[in-house]
């Protein structure tokens, strides 16, 4: 998975629409940095996002004593 792409869909289950504003729990972006996973694609309602797994490692929100899910 070195450097590889992972593409996610925020689909509410209860109606069937676009997420607002999906993203991965704290959980699911460990398992990505783990993963060695360079960009991850989301698509919401808003349209389509790309993440840096970077950005991840270097603004750790369990670091400044966020927990989020």
């Amino acid at each position: 998975m070195i450097d590889s792409k992972l593409y996610l869909v925020g689909i509410r289950k209860d109606t069937g629409e676009y997420e607002d504003q999906a993203d991965s729990c704290q959980l699911c972006k460990k398992m990505i940095i783990n993963a060695g996973i360079k960009e991850v694609i989301i698509k919401d309602k808003k349209g389509y996002r790309t993440i840096d797994v970077k950005d991840w490692i270097e603004k750790d929100d369990l670091l400044e004593g966020k927990i989020t899910y």
